[in-house]
C-alpha cells in the first residue's frame, strides 16, 4: 500500500498537474501563450516603479538573465511589450506593456476565472472563498 502525501507533495503535484493539462474551458492550453502572460504580468508588477528591465523580469519569473531575455524578445516582437526610455536615465531601456498585452493578460485572467469555476463546480460557495483565502495565505509574503 502507498503512504499517504504529505501536504507539500499534494501542493507540487496539483501546480504540476494543472499547469501541464488543463484543457478546459474549450481549449488547450499553450506553452508560449502561457510565457507571455507570464511576462506581461511581471513587467506590470514594475509599472509603479518606472517599468521593469529584463532583470527585473528574470527575478519576477525566478529564472536566469538569458531566458528572461528570449522571453521578453518574443512579448516584444508579438507586441505585448516595448521598450521605452526609462524616466531616470534615457540610455536605460524599460519594458511598457502595450495595449494588446494588457488584453492578453485580461482574456488571460477571465479564463483563469473560467477554469477555476468548472474545477469548484460541485463545491459550495464557502469552500470556494475558503479555498481561495487558504490560496492567498500561501502566496503572501512573509
Amino acid at each position: 500500500m502507498r503512504e499517504p502525501r504529505g501536504p507539500g507533495q499534494t501542493l507540487f503535484r496539483f501546480v504540476r498537474y494543472w499547469s501541464r493539462r488543463w484543457t478546459g474551458a474549450g481549449q488547450a492550453v499553450d506553452a508560449e501563450r502561457g510565457r507571455d502572460v507570464m511576462v506581461v504580468e511581471a513587467v506590470q508588477a514594475w509599472r509603479d516603479r518606472g517599468g521593469a528591465t529584463v532583470n527585473d523580469v528574470a527575478d519576477e519569473l525566478g529564472i536566469d538573465q538569458s531566458g528572461a531575455s528570449r522571453f521578453v524578445a518574443q512579448a516584444v516582437q508579438r507586441g505585448y511589450l516595448r521598450k521605452v526610455a526609462s524616466p531616470r536615465d534615457g540610455r536605460q531601456r524599460r519594458l511598457a506593456v502595450t495595449a494588446a498585452g494588457a488584453d492578453l493578460v485580461e482574456a488571460a485572467h477571465e479564463w483563469q476565472e473560467t477554469v477555476f469555476a468548472e474545477l469548484t463546480a460541485d463545491w459550495s460557495r464557502s469552500e470556494v472563498i475558503q479555498f481561495h483565502h487558504l490560496m492567498e495565505r500561501l502566496i503572501r509574503p512573509r
